[in-house]
């Protein structure tokens, strides 16, 4: 692995304009870029892209967008339909390159959900790494502070390697998909993921009611918890923290149940930080107080909308059932998990609307086109069996 590494040429910094510029006009005349982000989400409230990782066959961009006031240049080449781009879970990526940039993703190819179709044993970068390329990557980094700077060697390093071999990964993929007749599939699979967009995803005050615990509290311990869980997301904010790290969950569910009186009994308790009781003990103590005063009966929590997940009729859900069985017996002949078949929410769709046909299988979405070529012949006599 040492070794490996002492071979590969140095990544390149992009933190000025000029080597930014020099860099798109390099990446123009390239068929194929390789991509992949780094994000501060575990130690800032308002999190960002801190890092993009760029590599062709011949270098590797490390670009600084904390340094950069203007990436907009990026932008054409990664919503360019005639350049390859390849990620490996790029949904994440996706969504805070689009929040942070608006930026858009043409031409995608991801790594993982290529793993996926294909079957093989393991999906995550390092593994595929390890398997095809006999690289072993530090894991250590996966949970580091990318919006530190300087960044060590060593995590430079490792953001370099999640894009360094993702276009021979892409290669050896590609290969397999076509002898495999699973193509199709991985292109509707991609050309789906490339819609995805980030949408707003504000505070959800009435997030405590889903927090483990919060049933067994009584009527004055939810709204206990109530108050300090709405107390923590302010102060999170404040001080751009993530919440978890100001008060975790399981912090929150004990001072609802303890319901400490004074400072001195905040200090006494497990998962409550001294720090924090010297910034925040009072304002703790007053959301403990006023929780208390404003108590929460467990069948005051929001309530869904009606939704019985398409079981209309018990013959809707003996054709749900009949579909599931033969799609996991398709998806293990197949050598893949179940999903890559046909997902749970298809086989309700499916079942709820009864089609007749492959065309009808084809209507309205239903079935990608992949999957009535593959699988239609099979659904119709599922469907017409289990009447």
């Amino acid at each position: 692995m040492l070794q490996q590494r002492k071979n590969l040429p140095p990544p390149i910094w992009v933190a000025k304009p000029a080597s930014f510029q020099a860099m798109i006009d390099r990446l123009r005349s390239e068929p194929a870029l390789a991509v992949d982000t780094e994000s501060n989400s575990l130690y800032v409230y308002h999190e960002q892209v801190c890092l993009i990782q760029i590599s062709t066959p011949n270098a590797d961009y490390l670009i600084d967008p904390l340094a950069l006031a203007d990436l907009s240049a990026l932008g054409p080449l990664l919503a360019d339909p005639q350049m390859l781009k390849v990620f490996h879970g790029a949904e994440y990526d996706l969504i805070t390159l689009y929040r942070d940039f608006g930026f858009t993703v043409a031409s995608l190819f991801d790594t993982m959900w290529a793993s996926r179709i294909l079957g093989w044993p393991a999906h995550g970068l390092a593994d595929l790494l390890q398997a095809h390329f006999g690289v072993a990557v530090d894991k250590r980094y996966q949970r580091a502070n990318w919006g530190v700077r300087p960044l060590p060697p060593e995590q430079l390093d490792y953001a370099r390697l999640d894009t360094h071999y993702l276009l021979a990964l892409h290669d050896l993929q590609v290969q397999e998909l076509e002898r495999t007749r699973r193509w199709p599939q991985a292109q509707h699979r991609f050309a789906k993921l490339s819609q995805t967009r980030w949408e707003t995803k504000g505070f959800d005050p009435d997030g405590f009611w889903h927090l483990p615990g919060a049933h067994g509290l009584d009527d004055a311990g939810r709204g206990i918890l109530r108050a300090l869980y709405l107390l923590r997301d302010q102060q999170a904010q404040a001080e751009n923290r993530p919440p978890f790290k100001m008060l975790s969950n399981g912090a929150l569910l004990i001072l609802s149940e303890q319901r400490p009186q004074t400072i001195e009994d905040l200090y006494r308790l497990r998962g409550v930080s001294s720090p924090l009781v010297r910034r925040q003990g009072h304002a703790l103590l007053k959301a403990i107080r006023q929780g208390a005063s404003q108590p929460l009966g467990w069948d005051q929590r929001p309530r869904p909308a009606d939704n019985n997940n398409g079981r209309s009729s018990p013959e809707c859900q003996a054709r749900y059932e009949a579909l599931r069985v033969w799609r996991n017996a398709a998806a293990q002949a197949r050598g893949v998990e179940p999903d890559i078949v046909l997902t749970n929410q298809t086989l309700w769709a499916v079942a709820q609307r009864r089609p007749r046909s492959r065309a009808e299988l084809a209507s309205g979405g239903l079935l990608a086109a992949w999957q009535v070529d593959e699988f239609g012949e099979e659904v119709l006599a599922v469907l017409k069996k289990a009447k």
